[in-house]
């Protein structure tokens, strides 16, 4: 088992992120999202996970407006460093993550990811059905995190994601 400890990324962990990224993910798409929503101020929260060997993970959230209001959240980009995934770190830091929005307000959460994966921490395709957004099917799901949420909507991503 591995060990390994979660906080709040902090600016001087930027570079290691965007390495952590770039390795996870085999290219640059992932930092260059993150960094520009750290830029443009669309972050909601961003953990990271480490060891005593450095990071060890990392998970961002960020701002999704539901019908032009700011009540939507979106997990990702989420990673490991390879050697290390598959340890259990992208579990804790969605769990950990997921517990800090809903303790901040934030209602519901969107995600693009691994069909299997994902429902694991209640993420449901029927949930982000009825919302229109930029891309839709099997791997787009979202997870009510208080009642009150929105049921429905067109969504709004932060302009990092277009390009």
């Amino acid at each position: 088992m591995i060990h390994f400890w979660t906080r709040l990324a902090k600016p001087e962990d930027r570079d290691s992120i965007s390495a952590l990224n770039d390795a996870a993910f085999g290219g640059l798409d992932e930092s260059r999202i993150i960094r520009q929503l750290q830029a443009d101020g669309d972050s909601l929260l961003s953990l990271v996970a480490e060891n005593d060997a450095g990071l060890a993970g990392h998970i961002e959230f960020f701002r999704i407006l539901i019908d032009g209001q700011p009540v939507g959240a979106g997990l990702g980009p989420m990673s490991a460093k390879p050697c290390l995934q598959k340890s259990g770190i992208g579990s804790y830091l969605i769990r950990t993550g997921l517990e800090e929005l809903e303790d901040l307000g934030e209602t519901i959460v969107f995600v693009l990811g691994h069909g299997t994966y994902y429902p694991k921490f209640g993420f449901e395709a029927e949930t982000a059905g009825p919302f229109k957004a930029p891309w839709s099917g099997p791997h787009f799901m979202a997870i009510r995190l208080a009642p009150g949420a929105p049921a429905s909507g067109a969504l709004t991503y932060p302009s990092s994601f277009s390009g």
